[in-house]
């Protein structure tokens, strides 16, 4: 863990309160829910070292809570395509035995269509899925960037 310089700080005190003049209490629920809405990585650029003040129970609990990890996410997003795989194979079974029951026969030409419209979905997730990586591949640039210009500093 590095080093903290000492914070020098102006107190006022009002009904037996001691104020620090500039700063703001805030609750932690507050706080974390602006920080998990909000775009914050340009706001390291601004106020990397300003100190922030918590209860050291606090810093304890969040240094030893589980890391959110992207192997966790993975799993969910396969678990879920999975799910709904298994959904979409049960409505589409579904819809043809209604289809049937009512008289309509999905011929050759319906299904090539229907597999011709799964095949466009397809490329589409593709096409989204990439442009979602470079987005990611943007984001490692920029904490590679904000890491060389620390490790710069030094």
């Amino acid at each position: 863990m590095s080093e903290t310089a000492d914070l020098e700080i102006e107190l006022k005190t009002e009904q037996n309160r001691a104020i620090i003049t500039g700063k703001t209490s805030v609750p932690f629920r507050t706080f974390v829910g602006l920080v998990l809405q909000r775009k914050v990585f340009q706001l390291f650029k601004q106020w990397d070292k300003e100190p922030v003040i918590i209860s050291s129970e606090l810093l304890t609990q969040l240094a030893s809570a589980p890391q959110d990890s992207q192997e966790n996410r993975t799993h969910l997003i396969i678990v879920t395509l999975g799910v709904g795989a298994l959904f979409g194979i049960f409505v589409f079974a579904l819809g043809q035995v209604v289809l049937s029951v009512l008289g309509f026969e999905l011929g050759t030409d319906g299904l090539m269509l229907v597999a011709g419209g799964l095949v466009c979905l397809s490329i589409l997730a593709v096409v989204l899925a990439r442009l979602q990586k470079m987005a990611r591949a943007q984001r490692i640039a920029d904490v590679m960037e904000r890491t060389a210009s620390f490790l710069s500093k030094k």
